[in-house]
């Protein structure tokens, strides 16, 4: 009996050590994403004020999958490709057109998704 259990925990051992986890972990699953320029401070207030009203027709969504495929759908057209979490909360994900870096980080509805020239609010799909 006692060896059953010792067999049980090295499993339970095992499968704890593999897979996603942290924030990675948290971050598997489908995504409503507000899409969010980053702006120079020399752009003029009419730009900003352009380009957030373009930003706020878009609809996208974002789906991470634990296998690290991410689903990626802009006004209809879906992308695919993968994605990967590196120590640092810096998330990467690899795709047709070239490769987006983020810094993530968690906030009361989901996650934020910052980059160098666009940022993404990500709130889960009901």
């Amino acid at each position: 009996m006692k060896r059953f259990f010792l067999a049980i925990a090295a499993v339970a051992a095992l499968v704890a050590c593999s897979g996603k986890t942290g924030i990675e972990k948290e971050l598997v699953g489908a995504y409503d994403a507000k899409m969010e320029v980053v702006l120079p401070d020399s752009t003029d207030a009419a730009a900003a004020e352009m380009a957030e009203a373009v930003l706020t027709q878009m609809k996208v969504e974002m789906d991470f999958k634990s296998d690290g495929k991410v689903t990626m759908v802009m006004n209809g057209q879906q992308h695919g490709g993968t994605w990967e979490m590196q120590a640092d909360s810096s998330l990467v994900i690899v795709d047709p057109s070239g490769t987006l870096n983020f810094k993530v980080s968690k906030t009361n509805d989901g996650f934020k998704l910052t980059g160098d020239e666009m940022s993404f609010a990500l709130t889960p799909k009901k």
